[in-house]
């Protein structure tokens, strides 16, 4: 016995391009016209489209394998992790099984400057700033130490410095992934 049922099928570029980055960067599939179609879902025709109008905008590239299978190639495709959950929609079916995201919220942007000038005065202190409570904690005892010897304290404080910096410029990044990620779609 067959059973027939109907499915929703997206029709939107936009939102079939979107599913496709999800299945770039959330799979190792290969981006075909018929994967991105079951993964999208659309039709094949959409998927196609897609894919060539991204093709000829060089933002895929596109092989014929030796099977005659067309295989697009992102450049620069990275598996970033978990996939979000579709949009709720009828006849939607996921490849894997999806974990709900943890909403995050985005905090204070941290300053490298004022790290920078903060770890200047108390080593360890733009650490802190950053939210880096180990390192803020390790810098203040290692460079501490340091200054027993002067000249390797100034060194290991400049060096603190820089790391401060970093700490708080990898904050922001941080939270603004999410953001980022959350505009693709």
């Amino acid at each position: 016995m067959v059973t027939h049922f109907s499915v929703n099928r997206i029709k939107d570029p936009s939102a079939i391009e979107a599913r496709l980055l999800e299945l770039a960067h959330t799979t190792d599939a290969k981006i075909t016209a018929p994967a991105l179609a079951y993964f999208a879902p659309c039709s094949i025709e959409d998927a196609q489209r897609v894919l060539d109008a991204l093709s000829t905008r060089e933002q895929l590239t596109m092989d014929v394998e030796d099977d005659g299978t067309i295989v697009y190639t992102m450049p620069g495709r990275q598996k970033i992790g978990a996939s979000r959950p579709a949009p709720a929609h009828p006849g939607y079916i996921p490849l894997r099984r999806e974990t709900a995201l943890v909403p995050v919220e985005r905090g204070r942007a941290a300053s490298p400057m004022l790290a920078a000038v903060l770890t200047m005065f108390v080593p360890g202190a733009g650490h802190l700033y950053a939210g880096k409570i180990g390192a803020a904690l390790l810098w203040f005892v290692v460079v501490g130490l340091g200054y027993a010897l002067i000249l390797p304290g100034l060194i290991l404080h400049l060096f603190a410095m820089a790391s401060s910096a970093s700490a708080a410029h990898r904050l922001n990044m941080a939270q603004q992934r999410p953001l980022l990620a959350a505009r693709a779609y």
